[in-house]
C-alpha cells in the first residue's frame, strides 16, 4: 500500500520526496505505538481476534483509499493512513507471537527466521506484482484518457512514450495531457489498492478459522496442547 501512496503523491500530486515523507508519518507513527500496545494485549486477548480485525480494518482503510483522486486534499486521507498504521500494528505483533508459539521453544529461532523470510519474499513479490498491474491498467486507460481530455492525436504518441520511458517530468506536455496523464496513473493506483484490498479479507478468513488463540496466563504461555479458543 505504502509503495502505490508514494507514487500516487510523486506522479499525481507532483509532490517531492520530503512532501510526501510527511504525509506517510502518521501511518508509521501510529503503527510503531499500535504495535507496542498489541504485543502487550495479546497475553489477555490472544492471537485471533486482533489479528482478524487488523486484516479487517487494513481492508477498509485501503479501500477508503481507492477513493481519493488528482485533487483530494490531504486531511480526506490522513485518516485512513491512521487507521492503517494502527491496523497493520493489529497484525504484525500477533502474527510473528502465533508463529513463534506453534514450535517447541528450542525451534523458536526457526520459526522466528521462517516469518522474516515470508515477511521479506511478500513484500518484493507484492511490490512486484502489484507494479505490474499499475503498469498494465495504466498503458491500457492511457490512450482513452488522452483522447477524453482532447489532447490532438498527433501528440498522443510522444505523451504514452514519455509515460512508458518515465520521462513525463522532464518533457514539456499541456495541462490536457498531464491532466490526462494523472486520469490514468490514478485508475492504475486505484486497481493495486483495490486488489491489496481483497487479499487483507482474504487473509482475514483463515486468521480466523484457522490460528489458534493461546493467550497467557500469569505471564505463561498455556500449553500448545490446548484447545484452540473461539
Amino acid at each position: 500500500m505504502a509503495v502505490l501512496v508514494v507514487m500516487f503523491y510523486n506522479n499525481v500530486q507532483h509532490l517531492n520526496a520530503l512532501d510526501t515523507s510527511w504525509r506517510m508519518l502518521p501511518l508509521f507513527g501510529v503503527y510503531i505505538v499500535s504495535a507496542y500496545l498489541t504485543g502487550r494485549a495479546i497475553r489477555r486477548t490472544g492471537f485471533k481476534a486482533p489479528l482478524t480485525l487488523g486484516l479487517l480494518l487494513c481492508a477498509l482503510a485501503v479501500l477508503g483509499l481507492t477513493t481519493i483522486g488528482p485533487d483530494t486534499p490531504y486531511n480526506r486521507v490522513w485518516p485512513l493512513f491512521v487507521l492503517f498504521g494502527a491496523a497493520c500494528g493489529l497484525v504484525v505483533a500477533p502474527s510473528t507471537a502465533a508463529a513463534l508459539v506453534s514450535v517447541a521453544p528450542e525451534r523458536a529461532g526457526m520459526a522466528s527466521g521462517a516469518v522474516n523470510t515470508a515477511r521479506q519474499v511478500g513484500a518484493v513479490m507484492g511490490t512486484a506484482l502489484l507494479g505490474s498491474l499499475f503498469t498494465s491498467r495504466v498503458a491500457a486507460d492511457l490512450p482513452h484518457e488522452l483522447a477524453a481530455h482532447g489532447v490532438p492525436f498527433a501528440a498522443r504518441a510522444s505523451v504514452e512514450a514519455a509515460v512508458a520511458s518515465g520521462s513525463t517530468g522532464t518533457r514539456p506536455l499541456s495541462s490536457a495531457g498531464r491532466a490526462a496523464i494523472e486520469s490514468a496513473f490514478t485508475a492504475g493506483i486505484h486497481v493495486g489498492l483495490a486488489v491489496t484490498a481483497a487479499v487483507f479479507l482474504a487473509a482475514a478468513v483463515p486468521a480466523l478459522t484457522a490460528v489458534h488463540n493461546r493467550p497467557h496466563q500469569n505471564g505463561t504461555p498455556m500449553s500448545t496442547t490446548t484447545t484452540t479458543a473461539s
